[in-house]
């Protein structure tokens, strides 16, 4: 059968996409290939149809148990004869299939690397006549890659011991130049033929934000759609104008399971279709989530990364992070799930100083745990006391590892505080060339907002990192600048300092938003560990002596200001608040006495009464949001909070 006749029959397509037929013709020739192509660029119809042509059996070495399942079935609606073998079978199920791959009854054969040197599928396998072994996600193979799966390490020793050696052909839609070598060194691919499409995806509008309250954002944005969204008198609303009745798809990811738990609650007491999916869930609720989802009888995922690798939906509208990922890799691939069908779709990274702090502390925990390994099919799950869902990392190389990891988020910080042109930036990290006049298709190039020259606010940063000798982090150059009378700027006497107190009249949030984009910018740069240290670079000599300027967009400034809700919280004199504030915060007094008094303590031990000024202006509604409020910490919240959030939650006054 000729490839355009099976193309056509198997697949119902009539031609191949950018790439896809070199591959292919490779690969039909006996050659070992690497394909690097974007998500949803069709990967896996490059080991699919040879081998439907090849003679024998086909495996394809996968990590998710979901992505086996859905590229099985698919397979076999188009035709194929295809099977999976992992932990999610019976034991008379593994037996018969097990079996009817003895016999030679399928043309592919998908499995777990976890799977492959267990004795039993090792012995069939050397009896097998494998006419190809396909690894998928093959940046899992680098431990500098940002998914490392231990368990592909046994891929060559698998490999070695078949009695002949069969075409290897490994893709990936992440990697970067230095993974990709990694890839071919470590999977032993002889002479591979290369192929690498590109990772720009014109239709996908990539933008970040940084909103002071992410829930309300969430809400604001979901308003643009027709969700068809049922209020809480029962009857069914329209949410929006956009889109049809049936509403889009989208997926929201989390960083932490409690977020997800918290953020689905909240969108589903709006009305919204919106589940949530995390690996805390049995696997029988974690299929059933995702089947309503491809199935459309659920319009929104709210999910961790748990959710990412194996969802091939193609008409998903958008993908927001409202956690930041990991790294640039990470947010590519989660990103990536967004308008696999071609058709425009959003990408939006929500930003928040906090979300970084979350994700060192996990690169600190993994260090510490670093002997932890992935031992399910599906991937292991490391730092579990943060509730993240993740591969495990080996981390044998020490602070290398670790200094790389840090530098690798660090890259996707300063892409939110970058001015230039956010494809461009993706594509520059993957080793590409950015479009030469922006892509007019992204949040910068778009932003209209005016140029605002911060060139002084910079010098006085960088003059104060050069007096301190470049030995401090941003928290304590923002506090010298501040001139604050923090005990360990006293006792490290860099009150002293002739930059102590000169920005004074300055907000922290937009010292830090500066300093943020001085980085971006290439002036400043930071050390890759848990408490990174600011240092000078080359070219901030230019800016300190005023050979050039600095300048910051003005909604990037405007986003550090506190908004007059907080303002009104935050003041230190007599407080002007509506009459509903005013009400709840009454209402938040009678609660403080009352549990004040229970446990004989005076009331401002409870909250003091800027924080009810607080609570009553700015109604927190999430635990999210009451960690917010000044003067509320987690232990705190554990004692008081929820009866706190009730009572605003249910105050009518």
């Amino acid at each position: 059968m000729e490839k355009l006749e099976a193309l056509k029959k198997n697949f119902g397509y009539t031609a191949f996409r950018t790439g896809q037929e070199r591959l292919i013709d490779q690969i039909l020739a006996g050659r070992d290939v690497l394909g690097i192509m974007p998500t949803g660029g069709g990967k896996s119809l490059c080991y699919q149809l040879p081998a439907l042509m090849m003679a024998g059996t086909a495996i394809v070495i996968s990590p998710l148990i979901s992505l086996m399942k859905d590229q099985v079935d698919g397979l076999v609606e188009n035709g194929v004869a295809s099977t999976y073998i992992n932990s999610s079978l019976s034991g008379a199920e593994l037996a018969s299939r097990l079996e009817g791959l003895r016999r030679g009854d399928y043309k592919l054969v998908y499995v777990a690397p976890e799977r492959l040197n267990t004795w039993e599928f090792a012995e069939i396998a050397r009896g097998l006549d494998i006419s190809l072994i396909a690894v998928d996600e093959a940046h899992c193979i680098s431990q500098w890659g940002h998914d490392f799966r231990p368990s592909y390490k046994e891929i060559p020793k698998f490999i070695q011991r078949l009695p002949v050696r069969p075409p290897v052909a490994a893709f990936t839609a992440t990697a970067t130049t230095f993974v990709k070598e990694e890839i071919k060194v470590l999977l032993e691919l002889q002479r591979p033929f290369e192929v690498a499409t590109g990772f720009d995806r014109p239709n996908l509008y990539y933008s970040v934000a940084k909103p002071q309250n992410k829930l309300k954002f969430i809400l604001e944005y979901l308003k643009k759609f027709d969700f068809g969204v049922v209020s809480h008198t029962g009857a069914k609303e329209t949410s929006g104008s956009m889109g049809t009745s049936d509403g889009p798809s989208g997926i929201i990811f989390c960083a932490t399971r409690k977020t997800v738990d918290s953020l689905t609650r909240e969108l589903q007491q709006k009305g919204y279709p919106v589940e949530a999916y995390h690996a805390g869930y049995d696997s029988a609720q974690r299929k059933a989530v995702q089947e309503n989802f491809m199935f459309d009888r659920t319009k929104i995922i709210v999910a961790t990364n748990a959710f990412g690798m194996g969802i091939d939906k193609p008409d998903v509208r958008f993908v927001i992070h409202y956690n930041m990922p990991k790294n640039m890799e990470a947010y590519y691939q989660e990103a990536g799930r967004a308008g696999r069908d071609g058709e425009d779709s959003d990408c939006i990274l929500m930003y928040a100083p906090a979300d970084v702090v979350r994700q060192k502390l996990l690169m600190a925990s993994a260090s510490v745990n670093a002997s932890v390994n992935a031992s399910a099919d599906d991937g292991g799950e490391a730092w579990t006391e943060f509730g993240m869902d993740g591969a495990s990392f080996d981390l044998s190389s020490g602070i290398d590892r670790e200094t790389l990891m840090h530098n690798n988020l660090q890259t996707l910080v300063n892409y939110c505080h970058t001015h230039e042109c956010l494809r461009g930036e993706i594509l520059e990290y993957f080793g590409e060339a950015a479009p030469a006049e922006g892509c007019s298709k992204c949040g910068n190039c778009l932003n209209t907002s005016q140029m605002v020259d911060m060139t002084v606010e910079a010098q006085k940063i960088l003059s104060c990192i050069f007096r301190t000798n470049q030995r401090y982090g941003s928290g304590t150059i923002i506090k010298v600048l501040r001139g604050s009378k923090d005990k360990k700027i006293m006792e490290w006497q860099l009150d002293k300092q002739s930059t102590y107190g000169i920005m004074s009249a300055h907000s922290e949030n937009l010292i830090k938003e500066i300093i943020m984009h001085l980085i971006a910018q290439g002036y400043i740069q930071m050390t890759g560990s848990t408490y990174p240290i600011l240092t000078l670079s080359a070219t901030s000599k230019q800016l300190l002596k005023g050979e050039t300027q600095f300048f910051v967009k003005q909604d990037r400034l405007d986003a550090t200001t506190v908004s007059k809700k907080e303002k009104l919280g935050r003041s230190k004199g007599s407080v002007v608040m509506t009459e509903a504030a005013g009400g709840l915060y009454d209402h938040l007094v009678a609660l403080r006495k009352r549990l004040a008094d229970e446990k004989g303590l005076p009331a401002y031990i409870v909250f003091g009464n800027a924080t009810l000024v607080e609570m009553a202006t700015l109604k927190p509604q999430t635990k999210e949001e009451m960690l917010e409020v000044k003067g509320v910490g987690e232990k705190k919240y554990e004692t008081y909070g929820h009866l706190f959030l009730e009572a605003i939650r249910g105050f009518r006054g």
